[in-house]
């Protein structure tokens, strides 16, 4: 009888142990970017009807780069990339409109963060700057994210602020020609006009430029 009564006791524990880890691998919910864009749209959507003053969401026009800019690949993989610091009250290259500006990134500027490194990676790279500069741009080439790393990483990181978008047209493509170790040149490229904007010093041909790329 006390034999039965243990392994009562164990099958149970075991169970609960079981149950425990189910709870904790479903907190893990994939992030939707347009989901929480839309959510967080309908929250200032939802203060405007309720009061007096205009509250307006964040702006993303002219902040599609940052100093920071982790990338997460169609395969949950991360890159990690640098801009020049500029102070967020200076008005230099910031655009005016919802087109996210050339900024000449090349394959070499990309570097890849090993799965397992991704935590302690960012904080070294964004923890020990100033607060100011503890601002981290999040690129997904999915809408969708499931990475599992990357959802715990949501969970602990202690970043001042953080923005999670789509990629653009210019680092899907120089990070493709990264993952195949080729020849870069953004001159040979058939940007498409309506997804980038670029400098007024920067010359390119019509040919270079369509509305509808390959």
């Amino acid at each position: 009888m006390g034999r039965i009564f243990i392994g009562f006791v164990i099958c149970l524990l075991f169970f609960n142990c079981k149950k425990k880890e189910n709870e904790i691998v479903a907190k893990n919910e994939p992030y939707v970017i347009s989901y929480e864009n839309e959510k967080l749209q309908k929250y200032y959507d939802s203060l405007n009807k309720n009061t007096e003053r205009k509250v307006l969401p964040p702006s993303t026009k002219g902040f599609f780069y940052g100093e920071s800019q982790l990338i997460v690949d169609k395969r949950g993989f991360f890159y990690f990339y640098q801009r020049e610091y500029i102070p967020i009250f200076c008005s230099y290259r910031r655009e005016k409109d919802s087109l996210p500006f050339f900024q000449d990134l090349k394959p070499k500027d990309i570097v890849i963060i090993p799965q397992m490194d991704l935590y302690d990676f960012i904080s070294e790279n964004i923890l020990k700057k100033e607060k100011g500069r503890q601002i981290l741009i999040i690129a997904s080439q999915s809408d969708t994210i499931k990475n599992e790393l990357f959802l715990n990483f949501l969970k602990r990181t202690t970043i001042q602020s953080y923005y999670i978008r789509r990629t653009t047209q210019e680092e899907d493509t120089v990070l493709k020609y990264k993952k195949n170790c080729e020849y870069y040149d953004f001159k040979d490229i058939k940007w498409d006009k309506a997804k980038i904007k670029f400098p007024e010093y920067v010359k390119l041909t019509k040919k270079l430029i369509t509305k509808n790329p390959d």
